[in-house]
């Protein structure tokens, strides 16, 4: 008879450990909202150095500005980057503080690889990638969490493109 009594207690304890385990799981879990922005931008300063180290490679550090719009909204964007590049190829990361039209803006640290390729007629032709992270934010983007993708390519001397995708969600 003990041993039923302890059998139902286990099985009632264990029960209500479940319900507030599922419970407290399911309160902490965050929205997470996926975002898809197109950017363009341009090159406003754009500093390089060759190392003479190695046939054609180069040193770059750079700014850049532009604006996207998508579903995070209308944004426009401020860029910090470096690349260290061998005959066009190589890794390249920066920092990005992305403005809302609200005036909130959240910062978002990236890091990828640039290939440049050769078109028919023998141009070069560069594109970039990686990923992305967001590592601080003012306003509604405050404990703003997220990360995701980029591609990007130019579509001009010193203008640019590129697709941002991920999520995020704000902790709360």
């Amino acid at each position: 008879m003990q041993l039923l009594k302890s059998k139902k207690l286990m099985l009632l304890l264990i029960t209500l450990v479940s319900i507030f385990a599922f419970g407290a799981t399911t309160s902490l879990a965050q929205e997470k909202v996926k975002i898809k922005t197109k950017f363009y931008g341009v090159f406003t300063t754009f500093e390089q150095m060759k190392p003479d180290d190695t046939e054609g490679h180069t040193l770059s550090l750079y700014k850049t500005q532009g604006a996207g719009a998508g579903a995070s909204g209308d944004v426009t964007f401020l860029a910090d980057g470096q690349s260290d590049l061998v005959k066009g190829n190589g890794p390249h990361h920066g920092y990005t503080k992305i403005n809302d039209k609200d005036g909130h803006f959240y910062f978002t640290k990236w890091q990828g690889e640039v290939t440049t390729t050769k078109s028919p007629e023998g141009k070069p032709i560069m594109k970039w990638g990686g990923t992305w992270s967001i590592t601080k934010g003012t306003g509604k983007w405050e404990n703003a969490q997220g990360d995701g993708t980029y591609k990007g390519w130019f579509i001009g001397k010193g203008i640019y493109t590129y697709i941002s995708e991920g999520e995020y969600f704000i902790k709360k």
